[in-house]
């Protein structure tokens, strides 16, 4: 019998668990999966999610517009009240909203951008928290493959063989074994045993198990089940003797002088499997531009590779792939978590950012706000007898760089990404619609005030030839004879 070990280091953790997400979370995943490079995904995604709310945008910055020019019309009465009611604001209020309802204009139609905005941003905010505990669990589960498809390397995936079962319809792996009895198919060795606790610590005494391994020497791992259960649990060995020969050099000197084997053929194959975790890590990891880890915020104190504390902490309870809920802690434990990041050292302790995005963004609302106050400077001005519509408009300028700030710090530099190209987009928008919008309501006032201010004489007006021309007499008697028919 060969020498043998149980091995610890297989199986760090399935795949095809779950987190629910809303429809915006959804949208962003098929968006970002879809495009295949995350950080651009997310830019795509929100640039598909603006595109779809254009139209309203526009709709609104036209209905601001419109009500930038009834406030105007409404100014000199405004002055009035203003002077009328200068020391009571209640009163005046009421017969400025009097004043606007006559006019047709309406405080919602002014709010109302500010309001849309707000929402879109919490609905992504929401989305987005969701999407960044999804794509944090994919990332541990794809490593997880790496690692356990580089330790499964070493062995073989044998068939699932069971004894007849009483109310179990056989099939075409049902079979009747004889203790010791041993073939091989498509490369792979097959003995029949009988459990012995002192042969196989994992075993049951006297329950029937098969053992499978490779033909092929080089595989040394090998796994055995119990054969008459309907759902097989496998149990994996290193064959010490088909592991030994596979070493050479300064590996095969510190596994002959290692005082314990056994830990010595978990650590080494641990080793392999973590080494191929930190591959897919680096190489097709979440990472962007100078961001370690896009689930995690833009700020030097965060680690592209978190502790399993913190990962546990954000992410909580998952569905399993039977439907199940159960908490991360016990689908993904701190011993496996330590296996599957033993390679990633250096991403522990790494920073993850350097508050780059977070001020980006930050800025860019800023720009957004100075811009919006300019746009708003005219409808604010008249909106209340102490000017509160203005100072409304600064509060803003503060509040909504500090909102972005908190959820820059709060949340994943996905969602700052989504945040920077979201302004940036909504500034080109802003100027680009302000500039259209503008000319458009300026060439109406011009040929409003041309109606307004133009004399319109006789002969301008029909019936009458126009000046200096040679028929005026007749084109006069005609008018007079279309005068009398009137």
């Amino acid at each position: 019998m060969n020498l043998s070990t149980i091995l610890n280091a297989v199986t760090v953790m399935n795949t095809g668990y779950k987190i629910g997400l809303d429809f915006l979370g959804e949208f962003a995943r098929i968006i970002i999966e879809g495009v295949g490079i995350i950080g651009l995904g997310i830019v795509v995604f929100t640039l598909v999610l603006k595109a779809i709310t254009l139209p309203f945008d526009i709709y609104q910055r036209f209905k601001m517009r419109k009500q930038t020019l009834i406030m105007r019309n409404m100014q000199d009465d405004l002055d009035k009240l203003q002077k009328q009611y200068a020391n009571d604001k209640a009163m005046y209020n009421q017969k400025m909203m009097e004043l606007q309802k006559k006019n047709g204009y309406s405080m919602l139609g002014a709010c109302l951008p500010m309001i849309v905005s707000l929402v879109i941003l919490i609905v992504a905010f929401q989305g987005f928290r969701a999407y960044a505990e999804l794509g944090n669990l994919q990332t541990f589960e794809r490593m997880s493959a790496a690692y356990n498809e580089a330790v499964f390397a070493y062995t073989v995936d044998g068939e699932d063989f069971r004894a007849p079962l009483e109310g179990v319809e056989d099939d075409e792996l049902t079979r009747s074994f004889v203790n010791g009895d041993t073939w091989t198919k498509d490369g792979v060795k097959y003995t029949f045993f009988l459990g012995d606790p002192a042969q196989y610590s994992e075993v049951d005494e006297g329950k029937q198990y098969l053992r499978v391994e490779a033909e092929d020497d080089a595989k040394y791992l090998y796994y055995i089940y119990n054969y008459e259960v309907t759902r097989v649990n496998r149990i994996y060995y290193v064959n010490e003797e088909r592991f030994a020969a596979q070493l050479s050099g300064a590996d095969k000197e510190a596994y002959e002088g290692a005082e314990n084997k056994t830990s010595f053929c978990n650590g080494y194959i641990e080793d392999i499997g973590a080494q191929a975790a930190a591959e897919y890590f680096r190489n097709d990891g979440p990472h962007f531009l100078w961001i370690g880890n896009v689930w995690y915020p833009d700020v030097s104190y965060e680690h592209p590779v978190p502790a399993w504390k913190t990962i546990t902490g954000q992410i909580g309870s998952v569905e399993l792939p039977s439907g199940e809920h159960d908490d991360l802690r016990n689908v993904l434990t701190e011993d496996d978590y330590n296996k599957l990041v033993a390679r990633l050292s250096d991403e522990q302790t790494a920073a993850n950012g350097y508050f780059i995005l977070i001020i980006l963004s930050v800025g860019l609302m800023v720009v957004s706000q100075l811009i919006s106050m300019k746009s708003n400077k005219e409808s604010n001005k008249y909106q209340t007898v102490d000017g509160r519509g203005a100072t409304t408009q600064k509060v803003m300028l503060v509040a909504m760089p500090l909102i972005y700030g908190m959820f820059a710090f709060l949340m994943s530099a996905a969602f700052s990404i989504y945040m920077i190209v979201s302004s940036v987009v909504s500034i080109l928008v802003m100027l680009l619609s302000n500039l259209i919008i503008g000319h458009v309501f300026n060439k109406k006032e011009e040929k409003k005030f041309k109606e307004e201010h133009t004399r319109t004489l006789p002969w301008m007006s029909g019936g009458y030839s126009r000046r200096g021309s040679g028929d005026g007499k007749n084109s006069q008697k005609d008018a007079k004879k279309e005068k009398k028919k009137k």
